[in-house]
């Protein structure tokens, strides 16, 4: 009954936006389809913030301002982050600041078998032995990323991270985790946004295995990026670097160049 009041309440919001279209398209079904998903886990979860008045509709404005790519990359597992990437669109749009970054720890899973030290740079062996689990990803102690790669999404991958051992591993397809960081970023839009973005984090020393970028419909972006090449348990110091230089990229002067 709950999916389908959702389901008509999204329907008449989305008419008021577009008169001229008689039924929706498929991306757009799509779109709809994911938001009951995530409602429906929301309130099975007890979720508070799903009582407040008016929260129904600000969630599907949510997934309505981003394009169908976030709805398809969305892990309806974990529909808490969908709320945080509500909550950093919503302080970049309502604060003078006009950008908001969250910074974690995730698990990230792979097949690179069990010598997984040996799927890395050389240089990273040290951080990457503290990094990586030789056990399967059962035993993971932070949560998945928050968005899942598809075909069609913007995607960095860092091919020298599978490069595998084959004499030692040609026969393990076991899952294997490993702990790197997830950062998500909201600014306003801009022109090249995901080179500056990417440039800003190579200063700092982080190496972009996955990136997810989109643009709302009115001017701002939601980026997320899964990175390492930072110490783990340093999240709170990166965030504050991260802080520091992001101003740059909207044209504001940033801590270091005013000091």
């Amino acid at each position: 009954m709950e999916d389908t009041e959702s389901s008509s309440r999204v329907l008449d919001f989305t008419r008021t936006q577009s008169q001229s279209q008689s039924r929706f398209s498929r991306e757009q079904r799509q779109k709809i389809d994911v938001y009951n998903k995530v409602l429906h886990r929301l309130k099975h979860l007890n979720v508070a913030e799903t009582n407040l008045p008016g929260f129904e509709d600000e969630l599907w404005a949510h997934f309505h301002s981003l394009p169908v790519r976030y709805a398809v990359d969305v892990n309806v597992e974990r529909v808490q982050d969908v709320l945080m990437h509500k909550r950093l669109l919503n302080m970049a749009r309502n604060t003078s600041i006009g950008h908001a970054i969250d910074v974690r720890l995730v698990q990230v899973h792979s097949t690179s078998g069990g010598n997984c030290s040996s799927s890395w740079h050389s240089n990273l062996q040290r951080e990457v032995d503290a990094q990586c689990s030789d056990y399967p990803s059962k035993h993971s102690v932070h949560p998945p990323p928050a968005l899942v790669s598809s075909p069609d999404e913007l995607t960095l991958e860092v091919n020298q991270l599978h490069i595998q051992d084959r004499h030692d591993n040609v026969n393990d397809n076991r899952l294997y985790s490993r702990a790197l960081h997830e950062i998500t970023i909201s600014t306003y839009h801009k022109p090249k946004i995901l080179s500056q973005l990417s440039s800003l984090l190579a200063e700092i020393g982080l190496n972009i295995q996955e990136a997810h970028v989109f643009s709302t419909i009115d001017g701002y972006s939601l980026d997320v990026f899964v990175v390492y090449g930072f110490a783990l348990e340093e999240t709170e110091q990166l965030r504050n670097k991260l802080l520091k230089k992001i101003p740059r990229i909207e044209g504001l002067p940033t801590a270091e160049t005013e000091s």
